[in-house]
């Protein structure tokens, strides 16, 4: 009895009333070791998961890199699948997946590109870019000459229909192409400009390359479709011009891409009818497009 009493007052003493069973006992090795297991086999899982998701973002980064250029080169008469783009290549995107480094320097590289972008953006907009501004005769020279590289002036009379006309292609385009800036100038309160550049027909728009004349366009000379319905053209005629000249770049859609784009239901906006009429504005020496 001594003895057991004894036995017991040693393994309280130790921490412990009874011995360790290592097949039921919570505390017992086994089960200690079974848990150790159990713990390093989840922290693995949960690391093979994020490896996994790091691995699928940094080959959707990729693709979106090399997918640009695909795009560049792609077959206008392709069937529209645009997963086809990346069928040949999706070898080349896991090869690069084993290099870590080179993903981060395609990523570093797109990042750079992208921040470089806004830049540029917020620079242009800061130099009036983006809408269309009236200027006063004193404004021509220090808009034509500043630090924009093209220029485009829409000389205009508010009398005349067609002025309004390419006003209104003129707001559609300038959000969209902030290469270039987009001016408006009364022609009646610019008459030096208007003779020194010789301004006989309006509406007028001209283009400017760092101050120099690069081309100008008369009333709606090769926008019209339709010589019956000579108001009806879609913005996409001016920004094919405004792009032979350098100031933005556009790519006219083939038809292919408009079909898609009837079957989606989307229609471009721009196109506007305007009725006839004719300015006084002829007394002074200069014509109208309008007839």
């Amino acid at each position: 009895m001594e003895k057991g009493i004894k036995e017991l007052q040693e393994r309280h003493a130790k921490g412990t009333n009874e011995l360790d069973d290592p097949d039921r006992a919570p505390t017992g090795s086994a089960y200690k070791i079974h848990a150790q297991m159990q713990r390093e086999r989840m922290a693995e899982e949960r690391r093979r998961v994020q490896e996994n998701e790091r691995l699928k973002v940094m080959k959707e980064e990729a693709k979106n890199v090399f997918g640009n250029k695909g795009d560049e080169g792609a077959d206008d008469n392709d069937d529209g699948n645009k997963n086809d783009l990346y069928d040949d290549s999706d070898d080349e995107y896991d090869d690069l997946l084993n290099d870590d480094k080179e993903l981060e320097a395609i990523r570093e590289r797109r990042l750079q590109e992208m921040r470089s972008m806004q830049m540029k953006r917020a620079e242009q907009k800061s130099l009036g870019h983006g809408e269309v501004r009236l200027i006063t005769q004193d404004e021509f020279l220090p808009e034509c000459t500043g630090k924009s590289e093209y220029v485009a002036v829409h000389f205009f009379h508010k009398e005349f229909e067609r002025c309004k006309i390419m006003d209104h292609h003129l707001k559609i385009i300038a959000p969209k192409h902030l290469s270039c800036k987009f001016v408006r100038m009364d022609a009646e309160k610019a008459p030096f400009f208007i003779h020194k550049l010789q301004i006989k027909t309006l509406p007028t728009l001209m283009v400017f390359r760092e101050g120099k004349t690069v081309d100008r366009l008369t009333g709606f000379e090769g926008l019209v479709i339709n010589p019956a319905e000579p108001d009806k053209w879609h913005t996409g005629r001016l920004e094919a011009w405004l792009s032979s000249t350098g100031a933005i770049q556009y790519k006219v859609p083939t038809e292919d891409i408009k079909e898609e784009m009837r079957r989606m239901g989307i229609r471009p906006k721009g196109t506007i009818w305007s009725g006839t009429s004719r300015s006084g504005y002829q007394s002074k020496g200069y014509d109208s497009d309008d007839e």
